[in-house]
């Protein structure tokens, strides 16, 4: 999620939670080092009312200068306030668990961490004389606003690592370099560097970070050791080079990953556009056909396949099965617990239980439109609403009527 530049100016001191008996006050002057990070960040909505098809959650609606979106885990909320500059981190429950107040930075754009913990954003700066851009981070369970880095490519190109204490990112030419820092600021080291393109995947299970330059993909070890690194081929005809890469889904133990490949000619398995897909297991890359999207993932290394009907595939072996699903005229486009969701347009939706059903059930969602299902697990899904409230649908309920 981006904020253009002519819409806000911000400045950011990112701070715990006020107190609910005293009025807390945003601190002035440098940011000061880390604050205690909030503890109920990811709380669900209490009382869960378990027999109910729809809810609504106690977080403030979206209005004209007042926007509200989700973290990538769906159990954090974000408010912009545009007016007030600034940004308020809410729980399903409605508490307000951290907010970042605005003194005067130009973001550039921001995005969230990959576990939700926090905000990454880029920002103008002078360092040494010279303009650059400056990565940072802030949050509720990231403390107060740090600088982390220096000239990233953008929000598409930052990685955070399985222990979530690094982050990988690239930087711009010249030289382009893939860079790992620390997200308390103590620390970065340069993994890679090069005249030519560079483009960082992400990490490995051994915690090693990967990126791939023309015609090969590599493994960095934080140390830099050779010990820990490796090279694998992008198995591109002579003569074809790849102009960028990018990891666009990886199994949960990180076994496997799906990498896409741009080229500067046609190679095999490429479309037109001469993109084409890689499964990357262990050493070695497969070519992969698919053109289906994955709706969720069943276990560390099976997910469900966006086709009509849905099977499963597993990413290691590249086996698929059946779901025992005949109904084959929806696609469906998200999974949450062993609820599948399909949307046939923005207001007609459908769901079915894996193992149980065989064909799809009309999800009837009374009162006002509502579009974008984002899965929280159990068989929940959190819908925003035309009227700018967040609401949570049961679809174990509604697949039961």
């Amino acid at each position: 999620m981006r904020i253009l530049t002519a819409l806000l100016t911000l400045a950011l001191a990112a701070c715990t939670a006020p107190s609910a008996s005293a009025p807390a006050t945003a601190p002035t002057g440098s940011p000061a080092p880390s604050a205690s990070p909030a503890t109920s960040a990811i709380a669900l909505p209490t009382p869960s009312p378990l027999g109910q098809l729809m809810w609504r959650l106690d977080i403030p609606r979206s209005r004209d200068r007042y926007g509200l979106g989700l973290a990538p885990s769906g159990r954090v909320a974000l408010a912009v306030d545009l007016d007030a500059q600034s940004f308020a981190f809410f729980n399903l429950r409605g508490d307000q668990v951290g907010w970042s107040d605005v003194k005067g930075l130009n973001l550039i754009w921001w995005t969230w961490l990959s576990d939700s913990s926090g905000l990454l954003a880029a920002m103008p700066a002078t360092v040494d004389g010279r303009p650059t851009t400056q990565l940072v981070v802030f949050g509720h369970d990231r403390g107060f606003l740090k600088v982390i880095g220096e000239d990233p490519v953008g929000p598409d190109d930052l990685s955070l690592s399985p222990d979530g204490q690094w982050l990988a990112f690239a930087t711009r030419c010249c030289p382009r370099r893939i860079v790992a820092t620390r997200l308390d600021g103590t620390e970065r080291r340069v993994l890679a560097a090069s005249a030519s393109i560079l483009s960082l995947l992400g990490w490995d299970a051994r915690s090693r970070v990967m990126y791939a330059d023309s015609r090969e993909l590599h493994r960095v070890g934080l140390d830099g050791q050779a010990r820990d690194s490796a090279v694998i081929d992008l198995g591109l005809p002579a003569g074809v080079n790849a102009v960028s890469a990018r990891m666009f889904d990886q199994s949960p133990d990180r076994a496997g990953a799906f990498i896409g490949i741009f080229a500067d000619r046609a190679f095999p398995g490429a479309g037109s556009n001469n993109y084409g897909i890689r499964r990357l297991v262990g050493d070695r890359l497969y070519e992969f056909t698919s053109v289906w999207g994955i709706a969720g993932w069943l276990n560390d290394h099976e997910f469900v396949e966006s086709r009509m009907p849905p099977v499963v595939v597993d990413i290691v072996t590249g086996s698929t099965r059946s779901l025992g699903v005949s109904d084959d005229q929806l696609q469906p486009v998200v999974l949450s617990g062993r609820i599948l969701l399909a949307q046939g347009n923005r207001t007609e939706m459908y769901v079915l239980r894996l193992g149980v059903d065989d064909h799809y059930r009309a999800l009837d969602l009374p009162g006002n439109d509502r579009c974008c299902p984002g899965p929280i697990g159990d068989g929940l899904f959190i819908f925003k609403g035309e009227d700018g409230w967040f609401y949570v649908v049961n679809g174990e309920v509604a697949a039961r009527s």
